[in-house]
């Protein structure tokens, strides 16, 4: 059997799994924005589906308010902190916060601090191309800091082209309040497409057997058309109970493509016929519909993020889990029924093995 493939960039076709490693991907600079944006999963691995972008830097200005006709954009922030704008809602997002901005939307966001780190999902794939329209190919280990050259020279005219190309309206005449404190209202799923921010940690989880799913994006809050979620997995054996507590079992889903970002802790996947990859945080792996799946902790605690162009393993895990109130795993598993889990696979279309 062979590995999955690591590689320093998204390999252009749905075929095959990959892993990218931390801070790696197709590394773009935009010129003045002391940050670099890193694709990991573009509309050619996905089938136009989506795209996967990061981003990491330091103190900047607000890129610029502006709305997408079809794009729909969401912000979760990694590591230091990132002001998002939302019509008229403005968070500092810290570590685990999240916020959507769907089409429509007018809104920015600022780089917050001397290093944030932040992915988001963005939906349909091929919008990454803005991206590589207005930057340039970039290697070196972060961003840089000092460039002098003239913005009105080197990114205005970039910026008005991408305009007409891209689906980017600015909104040069917004005014955008200041950052606001988080409100109560922040830690609900809104259950339809309307812009919203999400707390760390605070909103709705369920616990799957030894499994902790915590929703940050439904197909109710996307149009149909993405979930993201927050998992939660231990290799305690009290905790080892639920979907995937057999490692033979495999799920495949028929329709939806994954991408699954390590933020905690070390976790093996199954993806294929390839060999088990152990993944660390900060590695991303990229799992193309109709591959057989398989996740397993490594670690006594691991957790990572789900993004799917469709229902996904979020909301498998939604529909099969119970309401869970704490904020982390339990000392033990909850009761694990596998009664409806046939009947779910086929209304989610995915197959067990």
């Amino acid at each position: 059997m062979s590995m999955i493939e690591t590689v320093a960039r998204p390999i252009g076709t749905s075929l095959e799994p990959y892993i990218i490693s931390s801070q790696e991907g197709e590394i773009i600079y935009i010129p003045l924005s002391k940050s670099a944006t890193r694709l990991l999963v573009t509309g050619k691995e996905s089938d136009d589906a989506f795209a996967v972008v990061g981003s990491g830097g330091s103190q900047g200005d607000p890129i610029g308010f502006h709305y997408h006709r079809e794009a729909h954009d969401v912000f979760l922030c990694l590591k230091g902190q990132i002001n998002v704008w939302a019509d008229d809602q403005c968070r500092t997002l810290s570590a685990g916060d999240f916020a959507s901005v769907p089409p429509g939307t007018i809104h920015q966001y600022q780089i917050v601090g001397p290093h944030s780190e932040m992915v988001g999902l963005i939906m349909p794939g091929g919008w990454e191309e803005f991206f590589r329209f207005i930057g340039e190919p970039y290697d070196g280990a972060t961003w840089p800091l000092e460039d002098d050259r003239s913005f009105f020279e080197v990114l205005l005219p970039k910026l008005k082209a991408a305009a007409e190309k891209f689906d980017m309206v600015p909104c040069p005449q917004h005014r955008g309040v200041e950052p606001q404190s988080w409100e109560e209202g922040d830690s609900k799923l809104p259950g339809s497409l309307k812009p919203y921010f999400l707390k760390n940690a605070t909103g709705p989880a369920y616990l799957a057997g030894g499994t902790v799913c915590r929703p940050l994006a439904t197909t109710a809050e996307s149009g149909g058309k993405f979930s993201i979620g927050q998992i939660e997995i231990s290799s305690h054996p009290q905790l080892r109970a639920g979907l995937f507590a057999s490692s033979s079992r495999r799920l495949t889903f028929e329709h939806v493509h994954h991408a699954f970002l390590v933020v905690e802790g070390e976790v093996q996947v199954h993806a294929g016929t390839s060999n088990a990859a152990d993944l660390h945080a900060g590695q991303l792996i990229f799992v193309p519909k109709g591959t057989e799946l398989c996740i397993a902790a490594r670690s006594r605690f691991a957790s990572f993020y789900v993004f799917a162009n469709g229902p996904g393993l979020t909301e498998l895990y939604q529909h099969l889990g119970c309401a869970h109130h704490l904020s982390t795993l339990p000392e033990r598993a909850a009761a694990w029924d596998e009664s409806g889990l046939v009947a779910l696979s086929k209304n989610f279309g995915c197959r067990l093995s």
